[in-house]
């Protein structure tokens, strides 16, 4: 493969008939991994998913990131997949949108898998100006729609030292348009985040998200495939690309987690100033809703703990310290 040409270059110096998948950030586990198979079957290619020139992007626009790289003349007809470890036997293969030649870019590439952690709003009690600052979604289940199809269906599982997330297999309970009615258990590693396809062949994929407390049954899931209004309506369909420039734009300088919940927590409609500030907050709430956002946003925080927070008037406020121990 050509190499960059020297420090101030961006890329190789010459470079054609390239595969090229984003993987923002760094340091990923092998815990969920791409590789190839073959088109009409499962067979993987090892070969072929070795070939991968990875680069690790630690400078110009696209960084921090991953790039993997696959000689990609002639276009071959396979199909590349997201493999998820299980607690044992064969991985989770989600297939991935098809593939072709792709331009290389300085910042967000053409095809973009960005690791994300779910968040909700928690807003207090004492205003009803106070919309919440990001905290880590609760216990539960979340299920990722991509073009309407059920992608993935996750467990989140909440500790005293951390929250993980586990994936269940859905091809195993699927029956042609509608799933089997049955216990759906989660096999997959425990994944400190959700590996997402954000952009794909230069455009970004229509995906759809949803938390629920408890298992959705198969009825459900088939209802939300087949009624794209009510996905609408049960879903949120944040824009997950991440460019370096654009997370500048938006949420560089602007409140963070704990100046929105300062912001909300304290709004007086008499203190011209902090009203001032809880427009700013509402501003970064807004973007928050709308897009993926880095994770120096978030303030600093503890697991979540629901009998806690129903005694609390501000819940998101870090009562606890984020080691457990009490302040």
């Amino acid at each position: 493969m050509p190499k960059p040409v020297g420090v101030l270059s961006r890329g190789p110096c010459c470079e054609i008939n390239k595969l090229i998948v984003q993987v923002v950030g760094q340091y990923h586990p092998p815990t969920q991994r791409l590789a190839f198979y073959e088109k009409d079957a499962n067979t993987r290619l090892d070969a072929l998913t070795a070939q991968d020139c990875t680069e690790n992007i630690t400078a110009y626009m696209c960084a921090p990131s991953q790039l993997h790289v696959w000689d990609w003349s002639g276009e071959p007809a396979h199909r590349l997949m997201l493999e998820i470890e299980t607690e044992r036997g064969k991985p989770i293969l989600l297939p991935l949108p098809a593939t072709r030649i792709t331009l290389r870019q300085v910042d967000q590439q053409w095809n973009q898998i960005v690791p994300v952690l779910p968040f909700v709003a928690l807003p207090g009690v004492n205003s009803a100006y106070d919309h919440g600052t990001p905290v880590l979604c609760r216990a539960g289940f979340i299920y990722v729609f991509i073009d309407g199809k059920l992608w993935r269906e996750l467990e989140i599982r909440v500790s005293d030292e951390r929250t993980t997330y586990h994936d269940i297999e859905l091809k195993k309970f699927r029956v042609g348009e509608g799933y089997v009615d049955d216990a759906r258990l989660a096999t997959g590693r425990a994944l400190d985040d959700i590996w997402l396809p954000a952009n794909w062949n230069d455009r970004p994929l229509d995906t759809q998200l949803c938390f629920s407390e408890v298992q959705l049954s198969a009825l459900r899931l088939q209802r939300l495939e087949s009624d794209s209004a009510l996905r609408r309506l049960r879903c949120q369909s944040p824009d997950l690309r991440v460019s370096k420039e654009r997370s500048k734009t938006v949420f560089g300088n602007k409140p963070d987690g704990l100046a929105m919940l300062e912001a909300f927590s304290n709004f007086d409609v008499r203190d011209r100033g902090n009203q001032g500030a809880a427009a700013q907050a509402h501003i970064t709430w807004l973007n928050l809703n709308r897009s993926a956002f880095p994770l120096s946003v978030p303030a600093p925080q503890r697991a979540r703990q629901t009998g806690f927070e129903w005694m609390l008037d501000q819940p998101a406020r870090p009562e606890r310290g984020v080691s457990g121990g009490c302040l």
